[in-house]
């Protein structure tokens, strides 16, 4: 492996890691959540699995769309794509169910810090892995390739998801009286999730 592209790598890698981290320290901080980690937890708690589990599933479902409208074959980007989902979503069930399991964030304050850094986290992280392309997620893959097929920008086409997963986490939430995850966390991730991802995309794109 050439040594840019085993920089690469690593960085995507630690980019990784960091993603996971930040969207558990999101969950754990107990504020709201960000819409698409929103919709995940009432969808794990009305089918009784785990949050990571969720994500999977949805990622999934993001992939196959993603092919679709690429309209072309799985090639060996794809099947990294599908372990690094997969992956997440088993680090996201153990940092909140194991790592963080007993981590009560009593102070208000400190549940805001905490999913300040978290959201931080994530979506500089999500951003920096899309920019290296060497790992993708299937929900970002997806708002590129919409963003290039109706000459959409990333943030305007991820922001639009946001929006549907708001919604949906609505209207679910009113029908099963499940918890509520639409809080203030959403709302600063609202504003704050995708703008932050497209400033480190684009960023890291024009610099590698």
């Amino acid at each position: 492996m050439k040594p840019q592209n085993m920089k690469k790598t690593l960085y995507s890698v630690s980019a990784f890691l960091m993603l996971s981290l930040g969207i558990s320290l999101q969950i754990k901080a107990g504020i709201g959540q960000s819409m698409l980690n929103a919709f995940a937890l009432i969808l794990a708690e009305i089918f009784k699995l785990e949050i990571g589990t969720i994500l999977n599933l949805l990622n999934m479902l993001f992939f196959i769309l993603y092919l679709i409208i690429r309209r072309t074959h799985m090639n060996r980007r794809d099947i990294v794509q599908i372990v690094a989902t997969i992956a997440n979503g088993y680090l996201v069930n153990l940092f909140v169910y194991f790592l963080f399991d007993h981590l009560i964030i009593q102070s208000y304050f400190l549940r805001v810090l905490t999913f300040l850094f978290g959201l931080s986290l994530a979506s500089l992280s999500l951003g920096a892995i899309l920019a290296m392309e060497i790992i993708q997620f299937p929900l970002e893959s997806l708002c590129i390739a919409l963003g290039e097929k109706l000459k959409h920008k990333l943030t305007t086409v991820r922001m639009r998801f946001d929006i549907f997963f708001l919604l949906s986490t609505l209207l679910l939430t009113l029908v099963t009286k499940h918890n509520l995850y639409i809080r203030e966390g959403t709302i600063i991730s609202f504003f704050l999730l995708s703008r932050l991802m497209g400033f480190s995309y684009y960023f890291l794109k024009k610099r590698l």
